[in-house]
């Protein structure tokens, strides 16, 4: 016999319980079922659970479950009493929402709120089963020192390496302060946070220099280059004198009507 001749149990349980859906033998008669009460309780409780996110709403089904169905009684179970004395006022909302999913089936003409174990026990499983796995440690292939597994080195090292790459970066730019951050990967690989934040240090470092006056010709150059972006070719005097001028301009004065290559003609 083919599968798709069977019933889903869903079905099957809701054939049992709904007076609109009758089964009938080879002759077309009515077959008279009567399903036990424990069978009865357990597909009710199904059709409860299987919509109460629908009859609670997303928020609230996470903080309450269904503890049993008994005779026309229903028991839910509450995260807390707080909650289920919250509940117990709004307790004729729920039992419409309730009778409505029911559709007729059974009619539940009390409903109980009890803040109980069951569903700390089922939010503890839950819990449990949602724990990412125990760490596991290895060694730094650098120093030897204990470090989780997947890491390439210890926070220490990687400080240290970093230190030590923010040290090259910044000799490599004193040494040509044009580079962009594509060129600078050329020399070492790095990422552009560093490379901009090593950059802007220098930049900020030699420009003040400049404005307080204490930079010597070299440090002057090198501010000029920070701030144009220019290889040294292509620095004229006019562009020269006019950048020292931008960077030891007061600052608290306002440098409205001049520009950083020469004032407005």
């Amino acid at each position: 016999m083919c599968a798709d001749k069977f019933a889903s149990a869903g079905e099957a349980m809701q054939r049992l319980f709904d007076p609109r859906l009758r089964l009938f033998d080879r002759r077309n008669r009515t077959l008279e079922l009567t399903p036990s009460p424990l069978v009865k309780q357990l597909y009710l409780e199904h059709c409860l659970a299987d919509r109460w996110e629908e009859i609670c709403g997303p928020h609230l089904a996470e903080k309450c479950s269904i503890q049993k169905v008994e005779g026309q009684e229903l028991y839910v179970s509450t995260a807390n009493s707080v909650l289920a004395n919250e509940l117990y006022m709004m307790q004729s909302l729920f039992l419409q929402k309730v009778n409505s999913v029911l559709s007729g089936r059974l009619k539940i003409k009390k409903v109980y709120f009890r803040s109980g174990a069951v569903l700390r026990r089922q939010k503890a499983a839950r819990r449990k089963e949602e724990a990412p796995p125990p760490l596991r440690y290895t060694v730094c292939p650098q120093c030897g020192s204990r470090m989780a597994e997947g890491l390439e080195m210890c926070s220490v090292c990687e400080r240290r390496q970093r230190q030590e790459l923010r040290q090259k970066l910044a000799e490599l730019l004193r040494i040509q302060p044009w580079l962009t951050y594509e060129n600078c990967r050329l020399y070492y690989p790095c990422d552009k946070i560093l490379f901009t934040s090593v950059r802007d240090g220098l930049k900020g470092y030699y420009c003040e220099r400049v404005r307080q006056g204490f930079a010597d010709k070299k440090e002057s150059l090198l501010a000029v280059l920070f701030v144009t972006g220019k290889q040294p070719e292509e620095i004229t005097s006019q562009l020269y004198e006019n950048t020292l001028t931008y960077l030891r301009r007061d600052r608290n004065v306002s440098a409205f009507g001049s520009r950083l290559h020469g004032k407005k003609q």
